[in-house]
């Protein structure tokens, strides 16, 4: 004989039930993105009733390989000069009471006084002592008000008749007074940003302006430096080109660096948003104050010492020793050759390789290998005085999730700390 147990529950104690279960999931402020910006902001915030959503497993997993891995966060020049880094006038002014609240010296000092010891390079680059972006990413994580909650994917935000959000992710929904979000570009897909923010950021009223790669290396025709990758080429001068066009674009004195496939490093990459496939770029491959000073040096050395070999004389130069060897045999010349062997034909082709070498462009790379997007959301639907939304009270922006981008040296990340600085400020208790 079985026994049937029927448990009644009264309506109003499921309503409790319900209404606790609602309460213990509302928080002040919930931070979509565990970057760069979400990490700053989560270790600022004026509360900690607050919660930081990370859909990858790990946070700040983009922050690792800033900088070749040792975080090259922000750089000493004065919020003016600090600027003009950045793509456009729009940017500029948008950025700019974000980099009036937090310049870069007063990142340095936040930094600083929680016990992470920077340098500083010649060039005003900013980086941890230790060269080690681990401990700029784990400070953060020690130092957040918020709780972290890695491996959460965020399905669905919306407002309610509370004006508050609900946020419904893939273990649970949680409410919100405010909301941040600091979801990242489409740069880097592989750490984390696959651009998922941009239809949260839409689903709440927002337009996106197109992402596009930014900072990106250049894939060249008929490239004969394969053998060269990890190699680089230092303060030289750098001239751009559309197809067919006799007046160039740009124009950049800087580092070049040679990749498997084409080429890469600071001027190649502030450059790109520009580049187009087919674009002519001509490089010297020595650092100059003018290509006709470099010309006449090149001549010089060559014709004073003709039992030498081309290839030391070369080195003597300042040309590395494969990069050197690579170009006698791009002129069909034995490594053993002298330069009194030189033709003059020969000479004048090897000299204006040298001060006028060109690059045919074939593509400019993709996301998978950008540094940063170019496009997100609507810089004119963002109140630059709070980081929040026009369109929706309580609603912050902050980081690559914007329309914003700047050159590589540490000018990204001082704006992605920046705008989460700002925004949180704002953000009320």
């Amino acid at each position: 004989m079985q026994i049937l147990l029927f448990v009644y529950t009264p309506a109003k104690a499921k309503t409790q039930d319900a209404e606790s279960a609602r309460i213990q999931n509302m928080y002040e402020l919930i931070i979509i993105g565990g970057g760069a910006a979400g990490l700053f902001a989560s270790a600022n915030l004026p509360t900690r009733n607050a919660l930081l959503i990370e859909h990858t497993p790990e946070v700040g997993k983009k922050m690792l390989i800033t900088g070749g891995g040792m975080c090259n966060i922000t750089n000493t020049l004065s919020v003016e000069a600090f600027l003009t880094h950045f793509g456009s006038k729009e940017q500029r002014n948008f950025l700019l009471p974000a980099l009036q609240n937090l310049p870069p010296s007063a990142l340095s000092s936040w930094f600083e006084q929680r016990g992470c010891a920077l340098v500083v390079r010649e060039d005003g680059k900013v980086f941890p002592k230790s060269l080690d972006a681990h401990q700029i990413r784990d400070l953060l994580v020690r130092e957040s008000r918020a709780t972290i909650m890695p491996g959460t994917k965020v399905e669905s935000i919306q407002k309610t008749e509370t004006n508050t959000f609900l946020v419904t992710t893939n273990r649970e929904a949680y409410e919100t007074k405010q909301l941040l979000l600091a979801t990242g570009g489409m740069s880097y897909p592989r750490t984390g940003s696959d651009g998922s923010g941009y239809q949260l950021a839409k689903a709440l009223g927002h337009t996106i302006v197109p992402p596009r790669s930014g900072l990106a290396a250049l894939a060249i025709e008929a490239y004969p430096y394969r053998h060269l990758a990890g190699n680089a080429l230092r303060s030289v001068q750098v001239e751009f080109y559309h197809q067919g066009e006799a007046k160039r674009y740009a124009h950049a004195v800087g580092d070049v660096l040679f990749t498997h496939d084409g080429l890469s490093g600071p001027v190649i990459l502030t450059a790109s948003r520009s580049v187009l496939k087919a674009d002519r770029i001509v490089a010297t491959l020595l650092s100059c104050k003018t290509k006709a000073d470099l010309e006449k040096q090149l001549h010089a050395l060559l014709l004073a010492q003709p039992k030498k070999q081309v290839s030391s004389l070369l080195k003597e130069a300042g040309l590395f020793s494969a990069l050197a060897q690579s170009l006698l045999s791009s002129l069909s010349l034995k490594a053993e050759t002298k330069a009194g062997e030189l033709g003059k034909q020969n000479r004048l082709q090897l000299v204006r390789l040298i001060t006028d070498h060109p690059f045919t462009v074939s593509s400019v790379k993709g996301f998978q290998s950008a540094m940063v997007t170019a496009g997100g959301v609507n810089l004119s639907e963002v109140d630059r005085k709070r980081m929040e939304s026009t369109l929706q009270k309580g609603l912050f922006f902050c980081g690559e999730v914007l329309d914003y981008d700047g050159e590589s040296g540490g000018f990204n990340l001082q704006a992605a700390f920046s705008t989460a600085y700002l925004a949180v400020q704002h953000v009320s208790r």
